[in-house]
This record gives C-alpha cells, sequence and structure tokens, in this order.
C-alpha cells in the first residue's frame, strides 16, 4: 500500500509541482484553476525547489526493496539495478516497460549464480478496482480487467496477498523472465460522498494517472459548464509530440447546451505548461444517454505545443 502511495505521488502531485522545462514551480497543487496558474521561477519560501532536487535523485533508489530472502519490484519503469543479496551474492535486474503509458512490464532476471529468493512482484491497486489505498476514492466500477503474470513464458496466479505483491518463491538464474501484463483502461473515479467540493462530478484516471482538462485544448467551451454522460465513449490516445510524450484522453461530453462535444484530456502533472488558462480534474457527470454525433472543440485532436 505504501508503494501504491508513492507511485500515485510521483506520477501526479509530485512531478506537477514542477514545469517540464525544470525552470518553474508550484507552491500548491490545485484541482482547479479558473484563471490558470503559472509557475514561478523561484520561492520566497524556498522549500519546494530545493525539495524536489533533494528528493529526484532518490526516485531510482525506490524502485527496488531487499529483505532477507526477498526482492520487492516497488516501481514500474525502465532501467537496470544490481541487488546484493547476501553472502556476496548480487541480482542484477534489467527491466523494459513504457509504464504508465502502458501495461506491459518485462523483468529480466540475472543472478550471478543461481539462487533461491522470493521476488514480489506489486501489483497496483488500481489495476485491482482501487485507485487509492482508502475509501477517499472509488472507481464507478469496481471491476477489474484480469492482471497476466508469466515466468518465461508460464502463466502464474497473478494475486498479491495482503503486502500488495505477488510472491515470486524459486531458483532464479541468468536468463528468467517474468512479463506483468497491467491493462488500463480509462476508469472514472469520484470522491467520498462527504466531500461536497466534488458531489456530481467525476474525475478520469488511466492506470496510476489523474487526467484534467485544460482550456488550451479546448478552446471552444466554458469547462465548468461541461457534463461528462455516465455511458459517454472515453478513448485514450498516444501522442509522442505532446507535452514531451503522454498520452491523453479524449471524453465525448456535453456543453453547457447540451451539444456532444469531443474533448481532449492530459495528464495533470503536465498542465500550465503552455499558455495560460483554465483547467480542472472534476468534470460534472451527467444521467444523459451517451452523446451522438459529436463536435470537435478547437484543440480536441491536435497537437497543441
Amino acid at each position: 500500500k505504501y508503494a501504491d502511495v508513492m507511485e500515485l505521488t510521483l506520477v501526479n502531485s509530485a512531478i506537477a509541482g514542477l514545469a517540464l522545462s525544470g525552470k518553474g514551480f508550484f507552491y500548491q497543487n490545485p484541482l482547479e484553476a479558473r484563471d490558470g496558474e503559472e509557475r514561478r521561477d523561484w520561492i520566497g519560501l524556498a522549500c519546494c525547489p530545493t525539495s524536489h532536487s533533494r528528493f529526484t535523485p532518490q526516485v531510482g533508489g525506490m524502485v527496488y526493496a531487499r529483505k532477507a530472502g526477498k526482492i520487492f519490484v516497488n516501481l514500474y519503469a525502465a532501467g537496470e539495478a544490481a541487488i546484493g543479496i547476501g553472502e556476496g551474492r548480487v541480482v542484477k535486474i534489467s527491466q523494459e516497460t513504457d509504464y504508465p503509458w502502458d501495461g506491459k512490464i518485462k523483468l529480466k532476471i540475472a543472478p550471478d549464480k543461481p539462487s533461491e529468493f522470493d521476488l514480489c512482484v506489486r501489483i497496483p491497486g488500481w489495476a485491482l478496482g482501487k485507485p487509492v489505498p482508502s475509501d477517499l476514492y472509488r472507481f464507478a466500477s469496481t471491476e477489474a480487467a484480469p492482471v497476466s503474470l508469466k515466468i518465461n513464458g508460464e502463466t502464474v496466479e497473478a494475486k498479491p496477498g495482503k503486502d500488495g505483491y505477488v510472491h515470486l518463491a524459486r531458483s532464479w538464474k541468468a536468463g528468467d523472465e517474468v512479463a506483468l501484463d497491467l491493462p488500463m483502461p480509462v476508469r472514472r473515479v469520484h470522491a467520498h460522498e462527504k466531500v461536497e467540493a466534488d458531489k456530481g462530478k467525476v474525475a478520469l484516471m488511466r492506470g496510476p494517472v489523474v487526467y484534467c482538462l485544460e482550456g488550451v485544448d479546448n478552446k471552444d467551451v466554458v469547462l465548468f459548464k461541461l457534463s461528462l454522460p455516465r455511458s459517454a465513449e472515453l478513448s485514450a490516445e498516444h501522442r509522442a509530440t505532446l507535452l514531451g510524450g503522454v498520452t491523453v484522453i479524449h471524453p465525448r461530453g456535453l456543453d453547457a447546451n447540451k451539444t456532444p462535444v469531443t474533448l481532449t484530456a492530459i495528464p495533470y502533472f503536465a498542465w500550465a505548461n503552455r499558455e495560460k488558462g483554465p483547467m480542472t480534474v472534476w468534470i460534472h457527470e451527467s444521467v444523459d444517454a451517451e452523446p451522438g454525433p459529436e463536435v470537435l472543440v478547437d484543440g480536441a485532436g491536435t497537437d497543441t505545443g
């Protein structure tokens, strides 16, 4: 559960405080900005820029953890690691993935000599139908697509224990491979009923990434008067040239006049990196039938920088 929180923080709130250029900072992370916001190149209370500079170099050390006879895979990120497991033994792990845009992860295991240990593979809460490890937020549907887990091409049960990890206990040798496939449909998120500001509203999430609507992508509508029908189609598209390469979501919503529109939602962490304008994470939800033929608003379906 701690790793779930760490992942959600890393891919959403932590990096939202830093501009993609690395030269601007937020002191806070609002979930709504009616007039837009701009990051500052410095903050008088200098904890944010300096905290980022301390925090970022530590991320590599969070990907894996070790405990007597166990190696934990906490985070999914392409790279290589060498992990000591005692008695002078070292296990090299190579991770191949395009996470968080794609849920396919390949782990190549290479101990310096055949060794018995548990490789503990984390199954994120979002992949099991729970966006956060509490009741503060919930998915509109608790149904989750099956997670696939294979060792050297052979399927194993992808059911995690109470700690959130699948413990793969075996004698590992160089050349062993673990393949994890986490389906990433677009999910609707609702807040706890006691959160008054979010009543009747919905947010969007794909994998561990939280999304928002930004004015620069949806110029011909008022973001705060939009509604998203419960049955509306939600499609995802990866754009390699947008905001450093992100997957966007195209919700089919209704504008203030109930006219169908196709919108563009971007990852929350990437907002306020282009022209200043409104932004919202929470969208009004309606029980209207799925919109008919849509109208493309300015910015939807095109790269804007």
